[in-house]
C-alpha cells in the first residue's frame, strides 16, 4: 500500500475499519508518542500491529514519524495535518462508544478520553 499523496476513499477506508486506527489516532490527538507510549497506553496491541498500523497511517498521510536519534534508534510519531482533520470524527466515535457502553467503567474511560481530544 502506498499511496500518500492522494488516498481513496477505499484506501482511508481499509484503514479506518481496521480495529486499532482510531485508538492510535486518538492517542495520536493527545500528544506525539513514541512506540513505546503506544504499548504502554494500549497493552492489549501487539507491537506487529501496532507498528503496521502506524506504517499505513504514514502511508496514507495522516501520521508524521521523525527519527529523534539513532543509537538507540528513538522515533516519534504525530498527526499531519490531515491527521488532525480525525479529531471530530474520534469525539464522535468514542462519545457513540460512550453512549451504548453496557460497563460503565468503560464509559468513565471513554469520557475522560474524549474531554482530553
Amino acid at each position: 500500500m502506498n499511496m500518500c499523496d492522494n488516498p481513496t476513499m477505499d484506501d482511508l477506508n481499509f484503514i479506518l475499519k481496521k480495529k486499532w486506527t482510531f485508538c492510535i489516532l486518538a492517542e495520536l490527538h493527545l500528544g506525539s508518542k513514541h512506540f513505546q507510549d503506544f504499548t504502554s497506553n494500549l497493552p492489549n496491541l501487539s507491537t506487529k500491529v501496532l507498528h503496521q498500523t502506524l506504517t499505513e497511517l504514514e502511508e496514507i498521510g495522516l501520521v508524521n514519524k521523525i527519527t529523534i536519534q539513532e543509537k538507540p534508534k528513538v522515533t516519534e510519531y504525530s498527526l499531519t495535518e490531515k491527521g488532525k482533520l480525525s479529531k471530530n470524527l474520534i469525539k464522535e466515535y468514542y462519545g457513540y462508544i460512550a453512549l451504548i457502553s453496557s460497563d460503565s467503567k468503560d464509559e468513565e474511560e471513554i469520557l475522560k478520553r474524549i474531554e482530553n481530544l
